[in-house]
């Protein structure tokens, strides 16, 4: 795993780290961005813009649900950065519009923007909201976290 690392993160720039365009190579991305921007905001788990390899191997184990020295907590936070498109530590409509836009286009497939926005109002029903409309970190740990079917 550490010589398919070192070879990423060598591909732009040599400096051990992977930075956003070597996580989107990897990822092979297909235009879906917003999704592949937030899995990057997952696995930079210090927010530096970049990965080590420590980060890269825990968060896979994360994202693979194999992480057991990581406390869920931990494992909350950095499933709500994907959907937090934006950073402002809310997952707002618009940012959940985003997320599944680019997470359909990633994977060739074409939705309407009307089922679209009937999934983002279905899903914003299930949690308490800001005053404001969106979700914030406690909701989505309540809400989320509280059934097996997924995190949002």
């Amino acid at each position: 795993m550490y010589v398919n690392f070192k070879k990423l993160s060598a591909s732009v720039k040599d400096d051990n780290l992977i930075d956003p365009q070597e996580f989107r190579e990897m990822m092979a991305c297909h235009g879906g961005s917003v999704f592949i921007d937030g899995l990057f905001r997952m696995f930079d788990r210090d927010n530096s813009g970049g990965i080590d390899f420590v980060e890269f191997v825990t968060s896979l184990a994360i994202y693979q649900s194999k992480a057991r020295n990581v406390s869920d907590a931990e494992k909350q936070r950095l499933f709500f950065k994907i959907y937090d498109s934006d950073g402002d530590n809310e997952i707002s409509q618009m940012d959940l519009k985003k997320m599944l836009n680019s997470c359909f286009l990633s994977n060739f497939m074409e939705v309407s923007e009307a089922d679209i926005e009937e999934l983002v109002q279905a899903t914003f029903q299930k949690y308490d909201l800001t005053p404001r409309g969106t979700i914030d970190f406690q909701s989505y740990c309540k809400n989320a976290f509280s059934h097996k079917s997924g995190y949002m």
